[in-house]
């Protein structure tokens, strides 16, 4: 829920200038696309977040939300959706991150329903990829490989959104199911990774003209600060 930069708000037909929290530049983006209902996965005591985005009505679209009592790592947190959303054609973006374009999950949706791919990265250039997940593209946008946080690598980019299809949320259901919860992280590479030895189709669309800044991160959370003040 932290404030960066502002949204307009019309009260009595004037225009006002409002704080905007982090989230909601990934919300506008999904709801660009034409996302018909989000779903919110929260954890004890972000109640915060539930009464400021309430129904979503006064953001754009629909929001639902599901509650977790442990967040055990993001493939489970997805996870708990699952009910809900595996019939569907899944977004998923991160709410402590802000990239651009503002279309570009209508611009990833786009590229997903072209190629009939089961899985569609957002890949976007990075000077850090170290403290990312850089992804080894084939000339064609076939995904090769996924390194989560390299001590070294030559590929300068990270993902940073997706798009999947029920075959992949499928997938995901059945891997977690079969895994034992441990002290090591699963991640949504891992995941990603599974679906290519599966044999699914893992594409990515690599935004070369976009940004990617991860709020989570100090340098990343002064740059924001700073940019989308002046906006």
């Amino acid at each position: 829920m932290f404030p960066i930069g502002f949204r307009e708000l019309q009260v009595d037909g004037h225009i006002h200038l409002r704080p905007k929290v982090v989230s909601q530049y990934l919300l506008d983006n999904m709801f660009e696309a034409g996302v018909q209902k989000l779903w919110m996965v929260l954890g004890k005591g972000k109640w915060d977040i539930m009464d400021y985005y309430s129904d979503g009505s006064q953001f754009g679209g629909q929001i639902a939300y599901l509650l977790m009592d442990k967040l055990w790592g993001m493939p489970y947190t997805l996870d708990r959706a699952y009910s809900w959303v595996k019939n569907s054609t899944v977004l998923f973006g991160m709410p402590d991150t802000i990239f651009t374009p503002s279309d570009t999950f209508a611009q990833l949706l786009a590229k997903h329903r072209e190629t009939h791919a089961d899985v569609t990265l957002g890949i976007f250039s990075t000077e850090n990829p170290y403290k990312l997940s850089p992804v080894t593209l084939s000339p064609s946008g076939q995904v090769l490989d996924i390194v989560d946080k390299p001590a070294q690598t030559n590929v300068m980019n990270t993902w940073g959104c997706a798009c999947w299809q029920p075959s992949f949320t499928e997938l995901m259901h059945t891997y977690l199911a079969d895994r034992v919860l441990s002290q090591e992280e699963t991640t949504l590479t891992d995941v990603f990774l599974a679906a290519l030895s599966a044999g699914l189709t893992v594409r990515g669309v690599h935004f070369t003209q976009g940004e990617y800044i991860d709020v989570g991160t100090p340098d990343d959370l002064v740059n924001a600060v700073h940019r989308f003040s002046k906006n």
